[in-house]
């Protein structure tokens, strides 16, 4: 699987880039089926420290930042980001940040240092300052970078992030759980997924994990088991190259593991502060095992061309809906074809807490083993942004 796609980041989301392969995941290629052993709590321990270390400021940022609304409203304290079409800013009175509509802000202005991306794919850092309903200045958008001036209209600033003094303060990312039971036949279905992600104003990286376990009163435990990682540099405004990798393990498919590493390049065809779209091409090689009759198949080695699509859309301020088509035409094996698709709803329920709807699918038109060619599911959970 590829990772989930961030909103509105410089990186188009999907799973791929150089998957380096800590040494827990080592045992994974040698446990038998009929273990069944869950791996929540690796990939679990990965997001939760990155999150937790992530999430601690090192260094005070400026609180003499200006925002001034349409209606004339005042506010002075920190701009903590853009996204989506909402800025986010925190006064000191204020327990947590408010949610301003971009739409109605007047004028801003901070002298601190931002990341700020463009619709049409231009990517600057430096401080800002707008009058964005000035007649004098056209409503302009400004960022003094270099001691170079770069202008832009309203509607084209995609995203704004603070320019963080180091490298924990500078991830980003989610992690979500869900549980369900049903008593009558005694099954339950636990599911962990989250996301870590760092940016700079040249190239981004992202790690994506997900775990699902499903236990059932005198059956068989089953699962399924996705990290990913991702690295993307933009060579023009709208390309960019990329180098994946991503490992998967699926007890419905009977496939002890697959791991994927390759690179390609890419193209965004959508931007804005609400919505993007992307299409990517790439050659990947895997090595995969299956487990049949509670025996482990030969390793196989195989290549892959890989075509994508991603999507994600950001509406009524508060829903989020994400979604990706990965097709693999097998180079190796011809006739061969891998599907994966991956789509999620999120609806903001508070602050940075959410409530989250996932639906998998991954098929494989001719298995190399006598094993299903299908592996879909869904899940429900919650989860959390920082």
């Amino acid at each position: 699987m590829f990772p989930a796609i961030p909103q509105q980041s410089n990186i188009p989301s999907h799973p791929h880039a150089i998957l380096i392969v800590p040494r827990w995941i080592a045992p994974w290629s040698s446990v038998r089926r009929k273990k069944h052993r869950s791996r929540l709590f690796p990939i679990a321990a990965i997001l939760v420290i990155s999150g937790a270390l992530g999430g601690a400021r090192l260094e005070a940022k400026s609180t003499s930042d200006v925002v001034v609304m349409k209606n004339g409203d005042k506010f002075t304290g920190e701009i903590k980001k853009l996204e989506n079409g909402v800025l986010y800013f925190k006064a000191d009175y204020m327990v947590d940040p408010v949610q301003l509509d971009w739409a109605r802000v007047e004028r801003l202005e901070s002298k601190d240092h931002f990341d700020v991306l463009l619709s049409s794919g231009r990517r600057v850092a430096g401080t800002i300052e707008a009058e964005l309903g000035s007649q004098a200045t056209g409503g302009d958008f400004v960022v003094q970078s270099g001691g170079a001036e770069i202008r832009a209209r309203k509607p084209e600033v995609v995203k704004l992030a603070p320019v963080e003094d180091s490298f924990w303060t500078q991830l980003t990312g989610s992690i979500d759980y869900g549980f369900s039971f049903t008593g009558g036949n005694d099954t339950s279905q636990s599911s962990l997924s989250g996301t870590v992600e760092y940016r700079t104003e040249d190239w981004a990286a992202a790690l994506n994990g997900s775990s699902v376990l499903n236990r059932e009163s005198g059956a068989k435990k089953s699962g399924r088991n996705t990290l990913s990682y991702l690295y993307t540099r933009y060579v023009s405004t709208r390309w960019y190259a990329g180098l994946t990798g991503s490992l998967l393990t699926s007890d419905q498919q009977d496939l002890t593991f697959r791991v994927s590493s390759g690179g390609g390049i890419g193209r965004d065809f959508v931007r804005s502060g609400t919505a993007s779209l992307s299409m990517l091409g790439a050659v990947v090689f895997s090595r995969e095992q299956y487990s049949v009759d509670g025996g482990e198949q030969p390793h196989k080695n195989q290549a892959e061309a890989l075509f994508g699509v991603l999507f994600s859309k950001y509406v009524f301020k508060k829903l989020q809906f994400t979604g990706q088509v990965l097709v693999y035409p097998n180079l190796t094996t011809p006739g061969r074809v891998r599907l994966s698709e991956d789509s999620g709803l999120q609806l903001q329920i508070v602050r940075n807490l959410y409530w989250k709807v996932s639906i998998y699918e991954n098929y494989d038109s001719r298995p190399p083993v006598i094993a299903p060619k299908n592996d879909f599911g869904t899940s429900t959970s919650l989860g959390w942004k920082f």
